[in-house]
């Protein structure tokens, strides 16, 4: 009986189109002023290394710590929509940083993610990683009650940051950091 409720369970998980529980990363320091090195999975399943197998010559990165701070990064997604369309080099990601939990929860929390993102495109460009959450945030003085926006080269260097919510403010400063960055490059 118990190994027919196995096999039962994994072609639940198979049929579903379920996505696996992903790992929990270690975070791997790349010295000041850089984004550390993270494993993470996408809502595609796939494991993805961060900043490594981030697409953009230059990425925008939203790290939430909490389920509630979704509205916050609903914000920037909102905001950073003409810069995508305008900068072809320039991804965005969304990544939810969660305590390190066992494989159960992990895969529950990652398919509970899913179900309510149907588009390819946001399940591809939102990476959950389950680490030491107090590690990180000392390493990158960040605090959990806010969301952090950051804009990273394909070396993980942050080369802009910002907390909180979108504003026309912040989003002018992000783009402008984006022009220069592209200004330097073709310099």
């Amino acid at each position: 009986m118990r190994a027919y409720t196995f096999f039962v369970c994994c072609f639940a998980f198979i049929v579903t189109g379920c996505i696996g529980s992903g790992s929990i990363s270690s975070i791997e320091s790349q010295g000041q002023a850089h984004f550390p090195i993270l494993t993470g999975i996408d809502l595609l399943g796939n494991t993805r290394k961060i900043p490594q197998t981030l697409s953009g010559q230059l990425n925008i990165v939203v790290v939430a710590f909490e389920r509630e701070q979704q509205v916050d990064v609903d914000t920037w997604i909102m905001s950073v929509t003409d810069i995508l369309q305008s900068y072809d080099s320039v991804g965005f990601y969304e990544i939810p940083l969660i305590y390190e939990v066992n494989a159960a929860y992990r895969a529950w929390i990652n398919n509970g993610m899913r179900s309510g993102i149907e588009d390819a495109v946001s399940r591809e460009r939102t990476i959950t990683v389950y680490t030491d959450r107090e590690q990180f945030i000392g390493l990158m003085n960040m605090s959990t009650n806010d969301i952090y926006v950051l804009l990273l080269d394909r070396q993980g260097k942050i080369l802009w940051r910002t907390q909180g919510i979108a504003t026309t403010e912040n989003t002018v400063f992000l783009e402008n950091a984006i022009r220069q960055y592209i200004s330097h490059e073709r310099s």
